[in-house]
């Protein structure tokens, strides 16, 4: 069994209710995923085949996840400064990872809206791992990024959905 750990790493600016902001290093743990020896299936296919119940526990415990790392950034902790730019996030069958952003995302540069994204591609992963599921390494899941009801961005799927593409907010 190969288990990987994947770093991402850059500046964030962590949202404050001044406007000034503080920079901040970001760095997200994305999964320590198991590989089989002949053959492993990719992120998105095993999120797919999950139970109701296994979907539901999966939901609450990216919740779980995001809560505490927005309590960790609010301590001090400024490496988990990315989640404080997620509202919410889950997981749909039909739509894939669903990332709902803060009112601060929109103004984010290009590259602190990547590290947000793939911070929560990050605590998807980890969510997987807990669920004992096997998965690639290097598969993250089909992720749609949401300003409100608006929908801003999402992964690119020639890059196994580790690029964004962003449209206006």
């Amino acid at each position: 069994m190969l288990a990987v750990l994947l770093f991402i790493s850059s500046a964030v600016y962590a949202p404050s209710a001044s406007n000034t902001s503080k920079e901040a290093t970001s760095s997200s743990v994305s999964s320590s995923s198991s590989k089989s020896s002949s053959q492993s299936s990719t992120e998105t296919d095993v999120l797919k085949d999950l139970s109701t119940k296994e979907l539901k526990e999966y939901n609450s415990g990216l919740i779980d996840s995001l809560s505490e790392e927005q309590q960790w950034a609010s301590d001090g902790k400024t490496k988990y400064n990315a989640s404080l730019y997620i509202d919410n996030m889950k997981y749909d069958s039909n739509r894939g990872l669903l990332l709902y952003v803060s009112d601060e995302f929109p103004s984010l540069s290009k590259d602190n809206k990547n590290i947000v994204a793939k911070h929560a591609q990050g605590i998807a992963n980890a969510q997987v791992a807990i669920l004992g599921k096997d998965v690639d390494a290097e598969s993250l899941p089909n992720t749609n990024v949401y300003y409100g009801s608006k929908k801003i961005g999402r992964s690119t799927m020639l890059s196994n959905d580790n690029d964004f593409k962003w449209y206006k907010a």
